[in-house]
Parts: structure tokens; sequence; C-alpha cells
């Protein structure tokens, strides 16, 4: 085979066939499946032949459970050069291996609306009291209570990246005034207000809605302590939608007890899956998910066409917008 192969899961490729098609490079389609590498024709791949360029971790292996199957795939040849990856972050350990082999690897902003859609959606879940108006209505209760707005609120948006800003696109209009917290100060036309980490102390106290979407890092890793939860609002709402490990649980159980803040609302865990015993699942002021943030309808499509796109940038030798830099 003398074209650049490139090595994509079998039950993606039929969605894209048409639009690799059409891509204008010269390429061999290699398809991976638990069973074995084919052509795209169905014909096998000798392991003398079998030598990717590029590499695609379609969506659809997260689906099924074969990600770490696939990732160990894209290792072996030890000839790629470039992997797409479905996922906004790098902390999984399949794609710690990819970037220690010293392969480049771009990440997706295909779950960023998703995710954006799930924090507005749960957020106005709590405030609207949607699991007490539920248990009113299998009672057969006939309740009026009033709920509150988050016309006029503040939140402050941890980690105002891409996942930030759709946040903060789609809170906006309600009413909300964004802050959006980096590392650095930066001007942000999504936000209403840019401040540094290093001045989350100053909003901590006046936001109603605090968003972790930040990425895990060492100075990120347990941000979220009995320091940082003193500073809340008493009917404060955080929302989890960064990594686990940002939160240190049992402070923040220990928050909740106290009354500061009102409610948590959890979509990623130090754990998981979350192990049957933990408290998280039975308490009261929690809303819990199973790490699904990002799962929207529309990840599939979004991240047909960030494949694509990077997939014929890299072909052309242009930049790659959603590379990961070390």
């Amino acid at each position: 085979m003398s074209e650049r192969q490139v090595l994509i899961p079998q039950i993606a490729f039929d969605r894209i066939r048409n639009q690799l098609d059409e891509l204008p490079h010269e390429l061999t389609v290699l398809c991976w499946s638990p069973t074995g590498i084919t052509l795209a024709d169905g014909s096998p791949v000798t392991p003398s032949e079998y030598a990717p360029e590029v590499g695609w971790i379609a969506i659809d292996t997260m689906f099924s459970g074969e990600f770490p199957s696939f990732a160990a795939a894209l290792l072996e040849p030890g000839t790629v050069r470039w992997v797409q990856s479905c996922l906004a972050g790098i902390d999984a350990p399949p794609l710690l291996k990819i970037l220690d082999a010293g392969i480049r690897l771009s990440n997706s902003d295909s779950p960023n609306a998703g995710v954006a859609e799930y924090v507005l959606a749960a957020v106005l879940h709590v405030q609207h009291h949607w699991t007490e108006r539920r248990d009113n209505q299998r009672s057969n209760k006939w309740v009026q209570r009033g709920w509150s707005e988050i016309n006029g609120t503040k939140w402050l948006v941890v980690g105002f990246g891409s996942i930030g800003g759709e946040i903060a696109n789609r809170a906006r209009p309600f009413g909300v005034e964004v802050v959006g917290a980096r590392r650095t100060k930066v001007q942000d036309p999504r936000a209403d207000e840019m401040v540094t980490v290093d001045q989350i102390s100053e909003v901590l106290p006046l936001a109603d809605v605090v968003v972790l979407a930040c990425p895990l890092t060492n100075e990120t890793r347990g941000l979220v302590d009995q320091h940082f939860l003193s500073q809340m609002r008493d009917d404060a709402i955080l929302v989890n939608v960064a990594r686990g490990p940002v939160v240190n649980t049992g402070e923040l159980l220990k928050a909740l007890d106290s009354g500061r803040p009102d409610h948590a609302i959890l979509d990623v865990f130090e754990t998981e899956p979350l192990d049957d015993s933990s408290p998280l699942w039975d308490h009261p002021k929690v809303t819990l998910t199973s790490h699904v943030a990002g799962a929207g309808s529309g990840i599939v499509g979004r991240g047909d066409q960030v494949f694509l796109e990077q997939l014929d940038a890299y072909l052309s030798g242009r930049s790659l917008r959603l590379e990961v830099r070390s």
C-alpha cells in the first residue's frame, strides 16, 4: 500500500464513507473492529501491510467500551503520527499513552454544546424544584410554589475555554451575568467579565452559580476544598462538568451538610463508576449523573465533522486547530 493509511473504527466508517471519498487526498482507509482490521471493501490487512499514519478515536468507541482496545491498536505498529480524539480532555489513560509515545494528538470540541446545554438544564431543574414537582404529581398533590429565576443571577465559570464559552452563550440570553475565570487575564466577548483564577475569591461570595469547566492539572486538582466552599453563598449551586478530582468530595459533603452551598450538580467523580456505597447517591442536596454531560444527540455528527476537518488539515500540511500542546 503506497497511500497514506487512516485507521478508523468499523462502526463509524459507513457514516463518513462518502465524505472521506470527497477529500482531495489519496488515502487508504483501514477499518478496525475487535475481531480484526480490514480494508474498506472488507478484505483483510496482513501484518506487513498494517502501517497507519493517522487514527481517529470516534465517539462510537466510547459508547461501545472499545476505547482502550482501539487505542492499543493505534500504538501497536509504531507508525501512527497523529490521532484525532473525540474527547475534550486528555487525561484518559489511553490518551496519555498516545502522548507518551510522541504521537501528535488533537482533542475535540464536539462535546461542548452538549455540556453547555446540560449545565443550563441541570441548573434550571434545581431552581424550578422539578424533583419536588414530579413527587407532587405522583402523589396527586396540587401544590403552587414559585421558583427562583436565573434571570438576574451571576454565574462564575471556572475554566473559561471553549466549554465555558458555550455555557455563557446559552446562559446570557436568560439574563445571566457571566464571569469567566482563566489562568491568565484575557478579554472574551462571551463573558460579561473576565478574571484570573487568583481572583476567584473576589467573585465566589457574589456568585449564585459556580460552574467548574476547567481541565484537570496540578493547579486545579483539589481546587474546590473547604476554603473554596466556605466563600460560596449559602444559596449557591456548584456544578462540576470538569473532572472529579477538581472537587474534594469529603469536604464538599461536609459543606453541604453545614448549609453552604445549597446544592451540588455533579457529572464527574474522583472514581468512576461512582461506588454504590458513596453518600453522594442519596444526599438530598446533590443531583448527580453518570459522566454524560457531553453525550447529547449532536455529539456524533459534530465529532465526524471535526475529524474530517482536521484530517484534511493534517494531510494538507496545515496547522491543526485542536492540537494538544505540551
